[in-house]
Order: structure tokens, then C-alpha cells, then sequence
């Protein structure tokens, strides 16, 4: 029993600390954070991306990013940070089950299962030529 509840206690002391904010990143890397210019700060402070931003300032503003492509377009080596997202979808599933009464009703041997589950999409691209931002994409 004992080992169960240390191991449910460092478990969450190890999700606690992998969800980053744009403060505790901030926190984390005051020389990266100092090292922007004044409105890459603020851009960085409010969760947004500009245009010749450093790779460090994306970061900062976004986190680490779920996905990286490199390429080459017209000659330029390019890096591709992509950013997901969940998106909730309803699952409705007919299961086979026997009799099943509930509430003193008979439903027969089917009966109708309604879940939510998640599916990661795409939900911002940024674009980088020589570590800095060149084009960026966000959902709203």
C-alpha cells in the first residue's frame, strides 16, 4: 500500500511539472527572455509571434513546439515548428451486452454508449529561415 501512494505522489509531482507556462519559461530562461528586444518581450509576455523573432522568443511565447520539419523552399533552408491542439468528438457506440435493465426498463441486448474523446490536430505553423521567424499561422 505504501508503494502505491509513493508512486501516486511522484507521478504527480512529474505531470505537475511538465505543463510550462509563458512566465515559468520566462522563469526558466532570464537570459534567453533578456536578450529580446522591447516589443519581442512584450510580443512574447502577451503569447504572441512577430515576424524576424528568434527561435528562442517563439519558444518563450509558445512552448516547445510538437512537431519540427526542415526543408528547403527556393534555395533556403527553412525550419517548421507545428503546434497541436485536442479537439473534442463525440463517440456514439451500440454495444452488445445481454439483458440490461436500468431503472427497471428493458433495454434488450444493445444499448447506445456516448463518450467524448480527443483528436490532436494542427493548430499553428511557424516558419523559420536563419533561426528567425519568416511566417507564422495560427487558429483562433
Amino acid at each position: 500500500m505504501h508503494l502505491k501512494i509513493i508512486f501516486i505522489f511522484i507521478s504527480t509531482l512529474f505531470l505537475c511539472n511538465c505543463s510550462s507556462t509563458i512566465q515559468s519559461r520566462i522563469d526558466e530562461n532570464p537570459k534567453m527572455f533578456n536578450s529580446l528586444s522591447g516589443s519581442q518581450k512584450s510580443a512574447v509576455y502577451n503569447g504572441r509571434i512577430l515576424k524576424g523573432m528568434p527561435m528562442d522568443a517563439v519558444y518563450l511565447a509558445w512552448g516547445r513546439p510538437d512537431g519540427i520539419k526542415e526543408g528547403n523552399i527556393n534555395g533556403k533552408n527553412v525550419e517548421k515548428w507545428r503546434y497541436s491542439s485536442n479537439m473534442p468528438v463525440m463517440n456514439q457506440n451500440i454495444i452488445y451486452g445481454g439483458h440490461h435493465y436500468y431503472h427497471s426498463d428493458y433495454y434488450g441486448p444493445f444499448y447506445n454508449s456516448t463518450s467524448i474523446g480527443y483528436i490532436p490536430y494542427t493548430s499553428a505553423i511557424v516558419q523559420f529561415e536563419n533561426r528567425k521567424v519568416t511566417s507564422w499561422e495560427q487558429e483562433r
